[in-house]
């Protein structure tokens, strides 16, 4: 037996092994939405609004599908001016790019100031779905704080 004849079969094993492991790791972006949050308000002043600013992928998906956000409010103390849903969705309009950008705006007043005594803590889960009901990864905000006065 030859010394290399061994290291062939080795070599065939390592390549297939290794395609294989690179073919299945590659990301598949044709049937699932990316959604990143690239910046927030965490601070919003009064008559301010809390901004937020997203990137997404395998947007040709999302066209008109959804978009959701669910605001968790952190305080302890019962609320003095309850404001709206906690979950809003809009349907997102119809386009063909295939990656971009989605900002996104709360207003202080009639939606995020839910205190008259005292600044409100959020959190926010942001998520998207496409018009055939397949979700992106769900993603969590930092705290926003609502200043009451």
């Amino acid at each position: 037996m030859k010394p290399g004849s061994l290291l062939i079969p080795i070599i065939s094993a390592l390549l297939i092994t290794s395609t294989l492991m690179v073919v299945s790791c590659s990301k598949n972006n044709t049937g699932k939405p990316t959604l990143s949050l690239e910046s927030i308000s965490q601070t919003v002043a009064v008559q301010d609004s809390m901004r937020a600013m997203f990137k997404f992928t395998a947007g040709k998906l999302l066209s008109n599908g959804w978009f959701s956000s669910i605001r968790i409010r952190t305080n302890h103390d019962t609320l003095t001016d309850a404001s709206g849903a906690d979950t809003l969705s809009w349907q997102i309009p119809s386009f063909s790019a295939s990656s971009g950008e989605m900002r996104y705006s709360l207003p202080w007043y009639g939606y995020l100031a839910e205190s008259a005594q005292e600044n409100d803590t959020f959190v926010f889960k942001f998520f998207v779905m496409t018009s055939d009901s397949v979700f992106s990864d769900t993603i969590t905000s930092p705290k926003v704080v609502v200043l009451y006065q």
